[in-house]
């Protein structure tokens, strides 16, 4: 093969793979706008259940208390905080006596959990607080999560199957200041979250989600606990895929809990979306590599360079930033309704060829940074720390 029929070939499928991000494209804006395009009924159709609620908390920055105060400020009979964090002089402390002094009607309780020796803290952290909790139905959400007051009820309409074992929500990016968030944000609303619905509708529900993970005392019970979490980097995917397997239905709520997202680089931005690729290459290896017919950005760019600049390439390359911008823009007015993030998506292309580079460097290691430590993450998704090792 010459080296013009190579590229005519290379050409050829860069062309069947950016019609394949088209596909997607379509696919993709239809279902997020059917799933979530419908009156919400955030009624369960019967007695609501009593709920503790599990917050995980880390340090503090100046969404600490409105994120925290939107779960306390909740339109529901009998429900319980407890908002966990593993040393007592933790910044966030501070925050959370503040809030208990300020709410004094809601059952909202401070535990400081101490060192477990889990590698994964936060799952150490739950599990000091789940021994304290009084109901149920637990209903775990990341600090940076922030909602409205008909969350729990949205949570109990999941929960009137009794054989649904957890309940998860699914998020936007709200608010972002700066391009490090900016990108974040678009991220989520405009890569993970269809990603989530098509994977839904089309094959099921097998993870749960860090926006909130809503499960059963007894499904929970039934995996081992938080100690068969302990090890992993993904505990969201990893407590959603093992209820499953353990035969409990999982549900993926209407409700939309909104991610507040934190300012911060733009090399901060691709350390985290490579840690998460990495991570999410081991729990669904099939579906991360598949992920790729997603960049459409990326091969209509490459498509132009492998033709030279042709007449046609540009045509693609336009035609690809029209559709690219007219899925992002029907998703946020129809179905998303991000906090802010609108006004960003200027970004677009731009994230969407820094996505391309992290998907493929999520390729090229094994090893992530998170809070603070190196981690290797081994092909079952555990975590063992790195000596010495840097990302």
């Amino acid at each position: 093969m010459g080296p013009y029929a190579f590229m005519d070939a290379v050409g050829w499928a860069l062309f069947a793979l950016w019609l394949c991000s088209l596909c997607f494209y379509a696919l993709s804006a239809y279902l997020v706008a059917a799933f979530f395009g419908g009156r919400r009924d955030n009624t369960s159709g019967g007695a609501l259940p009593p709920i503790t609620i599990l917050k995980p908390v880390r340090g503090a920055d100046d969404d600490t208390y409105a994120n925290l105060e939107s779960f306390i400020d909740q339109d529901y009979p009998n429900f319980e905080v407890i908002i966990g964090v593993a040393e007592a002089d933790d910044p966030a402390v501070a925050v959370i006596n503040r809030l208990i002094d300020l709410h004094p009607h809601v059952n909202v309780r401070l535990v400081v959990t101490g060192n477990t020796g889990y590698a994964n803290l936060k799952v150490g952290n739950l599990a000091g607080m789940s021994s304290l909790a009084s109901y149920d139905i637990l209903a775990i959400s990341d600090s940076d999560m922030r909602v409205g007051p008909d969350y729990l009820k949205a949570l109990a309409k999941g929960f009137a199957d009794p054989k649904v074992g957890l309940v998860t929500c699914p998020y936007r990016g709200a608010y972002p200041g700066d391009l490090g968030s900016a990108f974040e944000a678009l991220t989520i609303d405009t890569d993970f979250l269809p990603s989530v619905v098509v994977a839904e509708r089309l094959e099921g529900l097998s993870f749960a989600l860090g926006a909130t993970m809503a499960v059963r005392r007894e499904a929970l019970v039934a995996i081992g606990g938080f100690n068969a979490l302990a090890d992993y980097l993904a505990d969201d995917y990893q407590l959603g895929n093992k209820v499953m397997k353990a035969g409990y239905k999982l549900t993926l709520s209407e409700y939309m809990v909104d991610s507040v997202e934190r300012r911060g680089s733009v090399s901060g931005y691709i350390s985290h979306q490579t840690r998460w690729g990495r991570t999410y290459r081991v729990c669904r290896p099939k579906g991360y590599f598949l992920s790729a017919l997603t960049k459409g950005g990326a091969f209509s760019l490459l498509y132009l360079i492998a033709t030279g600049f042709s007449a046609t390439g540009w045509a693609v390359f336009v035609a690809n930033l029209i559709i690219r911008y007219a899925q992002a823009y029907y998703m946020e007015a129809r179905s998303i309704r991000g906090r802010g993030v609108t006004k960003w998506l200027w970004l677009l292309p731009v994230k969407d060829l820094v996505g391309f580079y992290i998907w493929l460097s999520s390729f090229t290691g094994d090893t992530v940074r998170w809070k603070g430590e190196s981690f290797r993450v081994d092909k079952e998704g555990r975590m063992v720390r790195c000596a010495s090792r840097r990302v």
